[in-house]
């Protein structure tokens, strides 16, 4: 998968001719398909004519430069309705805000990610809203867990507040992992999400509830907890001090 800015610049070259036939100045959503439609060419030359190329026409998206079979690919748009009809719903999905069903706003989409092979919209990396309430730093949505792309606001299924992915430093993690981190941080966390209102708080408190109760039902060793002679886990018992 690719980011969606990547694509702005790249070269297109016809397979059949040899020769470049422009290079793409950007691309067109569909959001009922969650995928791109077409990318939009513009021409080389002093008269200089956009063009289109629907995704199910391109031979190869590289890395360096995208390649169709031929020329004739790249169409005008009156020969294309259904990807002019596109256009003008002006889906862009950049800078389009992330609210889940029952009311939680994750936050505003920075960029999206395109499979290379089908142009499925795969992903959503995202800050702001109810990220900075935990956490700092973008983060990643499957759009799997998305319900509805529409020109302002991208509709998320409740679930998908579990299944955000914190991105910072090559490194990934999910919220729920965040959950089992000390409970230092996760109670200053709760505390953050609590200032982001009685709607969010409710949602949050769902999931985190739900993950509780996973993880009190799981056998897994991580989630048992020992307990010592005095009573208490031996997850709660102070470090035993070194002897002298």
């Amino acid at each position: 998968m690719r980011r969606s800015k990547q694509f702005i610049g790249m070269p297109v070259i016809s397979l059949q001719e040899g020769q470049q036939i422009g290079t793409v100045r950007g691309l067109v959503v569909d959001p009922e398909k969650k995928a791109v439609a077409a990318l939009i060419i513009e021409q080389k030359g002093w008269f200089k004519e956009q063009k289109y190329i629907p995704f199910a026409r391109v031979h190869c998206v590289g890395e360096n430069v995208i390649t169709v079979d031929r020329s004739s690919n790249a169409e005008r748009a009156v020969k294309l309705p259904d990807i002019v009809r596109l256009v003008k719903e002006r889906v862009g999905i950049t800078g389009a805000r992330i609210v889940t069903e029952n009311g939680a706003l994750l936050g505003q989409v920075d960029e999206y990610y395109v499979d290379l092979v089908a142009g499925d919209i795969v992903g959503l990396e995202f800050s702001g809203g109810f990220l900075d309430s935990v956490m700092q730093g973008r983060a990643f949505l499957d759009t799997a867990h998305v319900r509805t792309i529409g020109k302002e606001v991208i509709v998320a299924a409740n679930e998908a507040l579990s299944n955000v992915v914190k991105m910072e430093g090559g490194l990934s993690e999910t919220m729920r992992h965040l959950r089992q981190s000390t409970s230092q941080a996760w109670d200053a966390t709760r505390q953050k999400t609590r200032e982001l209102g009685e709607a969010i708080s409710g949602s949050w408190e769902k999931v985190r509830r739900s993950r509780t109760l996973d993880e009190e039902n799981c056998t897994c060793d991580r989630h048992q907890r020992h307990y010592g002679p005095n009573g208490q886990s031996k997850d709660e018992q102070p470090p035993e001090q070194p002897r002298e």
